[in-house]
């Protein structure tokens, strides 16, 4: 069997192992050397450490309008100042929204939809996103059908294009950062129960307050428990999870503190591969089951499923050397398991009919960690002020992964399904693999400011050192070792004609390694998302009308293919000359026109053209949203709230080689709240016309349905 035990003694004898320790450490020293400066000279005995570079607060937010970021650099900046289209989806929000898994609120951002059945998983401009950031760390979380939950973030911060500068290599369609709840020098807590249909039940806990003047600390626990697969009760769906967050901040002296923050996380469910297929003969736009089948339909049996765990821990210090300097040394590691026993669906037959089946389990457990250096400085030359940003980072990761493979299933009668899995039949390892990888990085940009700040230009660059290989555990063969280097750019610049109004460019690159060779031995330059940005930011009327809008020209170039030469390319020879490009507008607007309401306006529209002159699957082309919310200041209705939201998907296509589009659809949400003393009573509804549409797929075997009409009803209490 798998075995954790299997991982080499050098990835269990890192100093990331002992994090909390060397940063312990690292911030004794800080306080004995560390001087007063003038700004935290004047603080109060009992007033918390205030290091602006490295915390962002919602205080200044309006509404569901923020002003200021920490994905963008991995410190505080103001939105407005930033040559990057990022929209923020902010406290106020995830609480009206009472999202379940992140893709609740991140539908209503222009150009995201959702990527397949795993988590998080979403596109971003016509790319693929999985690889997830919190606090602008990499987090992995494979595999989990369920995203993460909201109630652990303080905010999600959606960053469009390439930022490579802070993120290195990654999708090139942009990064979705998580923002951890930590703590704080307020005493106060919330306590909230949910119910709702197919059996959904949850309970949330976050509980903040310092101890004296130098320790505060922060619980944040959820529990959930419900009947449903990617939101909808399927034959035979569960599941549940608990997340146990505790965090600890300690202020060492005036200007140093250190953060600690743990995380603990258990989920079990049923493992889910879909619900509908398309028919033969397989023809672009051919008929699918859909329609055809219950709605509560599967292809796996009751037997099937999925158990991740997770255990972590994130550590800072983060230090003020003077008024103009500060310095953040951080460490996070992450240790990630996933087991699973499944059955996938594996073709239809020709009588439309039966479909084939194969069963295995998995075992994989990833561990990853990294530790990082960030340093700002301010300083003035001639007419302009300049924010000079360094970023060192190492990161390190090993994934052992065995699959055990069985004999098939009896195929499944769509139309009279029989489940008669009991368990594997004539189980065996058929792989068991040992994957390693590190990079080492530095990042320098300078963000310059001239006339005040009415002209802006930020440049910069970022150096990686990668490598990577992976061992065959059955064969005892060890795998091909592959390095490498990179540079990445970025260049941007901002004009504000006002305070309240921008207009900026930004040029900006990511990239992917691509490892392997041709048969003579010549090897592969990674592969380069690159994309020219242009856009006008707003933030008038003290924010009440705020947002982007933006076109963008994004391609991801020296994309691996066939060599064109039919002999070569059967020889195993490829070549890098094709790309995918991908043009469009995107416009994502906070309206807070009148006192008590709230609007929230997105949409997109997008040309994407790949090599193969195809679409990428589920990638819909054009989306628009909408989400709105009206509190009553006075009368019988005061601490009423009433809201609600439109989310659209065009056309998009259900598999890689656009054999199957699904349809435009268009979903209804709304909720009613209601304040009284420390209570809020929530009544929310999602798809509430309940509309039965086609979201996402993996092949003409495997779709799944969009999430069915869920009715929640929550009861928090503020204390």
């Amino acid at each position: 069997m798998y075995s954790a035990r299997s991982l080499p003694p050098s990835c269990l004898s890192t100093p990331c192992r002992f994090a909390g320790v060397w940063l312990l450490q690292a911030a004794v020293i800080l306080s004995a050397q560390t001087p007063s400066t003038p700004a935290a000279a004047g603080a109060n005995p009992g007033e918390i450490v205030q290091l602006r570079e490295f915390t962002v607060s919602g205080e200044k937010d309006l509404g569901y309008a923020t002003t200021n970021a920490i994905g963008v650099t991995r410190t505080n900046t103001a939105l407005i100042d930033t040559p990057q289209a990022v929209t923020v989806i902010n406290q106020e929000f995830l609480r009206d929204a009472v999202a379940g898994e992140l893709y609740d609120v991140l539908k209503y951002v222009s150009g995201v939809s959702i990527e397949s059945n795993v988590g998080d998983s979403v596109m971003i401009r016509g790319y693929t996103v999985r690889g997830q950031y919190t606090d602008g760390f990499s987090d992995t979380q494979t595999q989990s059908q369920a995203g993460a939950d909201p109630f652990l973030f303080e905010r999600l911060e959606v960053l469009k294009g390439p930022s490579a500068l802070v993120y290195g290599s990654h999708a090139a369609g942009g990064v979705l950062n998580r923002v951890r709840k930590s703590p704080s020098w307020k005493t106060g807590g919330l306590a909230a129960l949910t119910f709702g249909n197919h059996a959904q039940k949850k309970a949330e806990f976050d509980y903040n307050a310092p101890l004296n003047d130098r320790f505060a600390y922060r619980l944040v626990a959820v529990y959930r428990d419900e009947d449903l697969s990617n939101g909808v009760e399927t034959r035979f769906s569960w599941f549940k999870r608990w997340n146990v967050n505790p965090a600890m901040t300690w202020r060492v002296n005036k200007t140093t503190q250190v953060k600690v923050v743990g995380e603990f996380m258990r989920e079990e469910g049923f493992k889910h591969w879909g619900d509908n297929a398309q028919l033969q003969p397989f023809v672009a736009n051919g008929p699918t089951t859909f329609g055809l089948l219950p709605r509560e339909f599967t292809f796996s049996d009751p037997r099937s499923r999925t158990d991740n765990s997770k255990r972590a821990v994130f550590a800072a210090v983060e230090t003020a050397i003077t008024a103009d300097w500060s310095i953040r040394l951080a460490a996070y590691d992450n240790h990630w398991r996933h087991d699973v026993t499944e059955i996938l669906p594996a073709g239809m037959q020709a009588n439309n009919r039966l479909m084939g089946r194969t069963a295995r389990s998995i075992y994989n457990y990833d561990t990853d960690y990294t530790v990082g250096l960030d340093s700002v400085y301010n300083f003035h030359v001639g007419p302009s002020d300049h924010k000079f940003l360094v970023i060192g980072q190492h990161y390190s990761s090993d994934n052992d992964t065995a699959t055990i493979s069985a004999d098939n299933p009896p195929a499944l009668d769509l139309y009279n399904p029989v489940y008669t899995f009991t368990g594997l039949v004539n189980p065996r390892t058929t792989a068991k693999t040992l994957g390693a990888g590190s990079n080492t990085n530095a990042s320098f940009q300078d963000h310059a400011k001239f006339f005040g700040d009415k002209l802006q230009l930020i440049a910069g660059t970022r150096f990686d050192r990668y490598a990577s290989h992976t061992d065959n555990l059955l064969t005892n063969r060890q795998g091909a070792r592959n390095q490498g280097e990179n540079w990445t750019y970025k260049f941007g610049a901002v004009a504000k004609p006002a305070k309240d109004f921008s207009v900026f460019y930004n040029y900006a690159q990511t990239f992917n390694a691509n490892f392997g060779s041709n048969p003579d031995g010549t090897t592969f330059v990674p592969s380069t998302g690159v994309v020219n940005e242009v856009g006008v930011k707003s933030s008038l009327r003290e924010g009440r009308i705020s947002g982007t809008v933006s076109y963008f020209d994004l391609q991801l170039k020296q994309i691996l293919g066939l060599d064109p030469d039919p002999v070569r390319a059967s020889a195993g020879y490829r070549v890098q000359q094709d790309r995918q490009v991908t043009k469009g507008v995107e416009a994502d607007l906070n309206l807070n026109v009148l006192p008590g309401w709230d609007l929230t306006l997105s949409g997109a529209t997008m040309s994407i053209t790949l090599p193969t002159h195809l679409l990428p699957r589920n990638t819909p082309e054009k989306t628009a949203a909408a989400w709105t919310r009206y509190k009553f200041p006075a009368g019988v209705l005061k601490g009423v709230t009433v809201g609600g939201g439109w989310n659209w998907q065009g056309r998009a296509p259900g598999d890689a080689t656009n054999q199957i589009f699904f349809a435009a659809a268009g979903t209804f949400d709304g909720f009613v709240q209601y304040a009284w003393k420390g209570y809020r009573f929530s009544l929310n509804g999602s798809n509430l016309t309940d509309k039965w549409y086609l979201k996402r797929g993996v092949n003409r075997n495997i779709f799944w349905a969009g999430p069915e009409r869920l009715i929640k009803f929550k009861v928090a209490r503020s204390f």
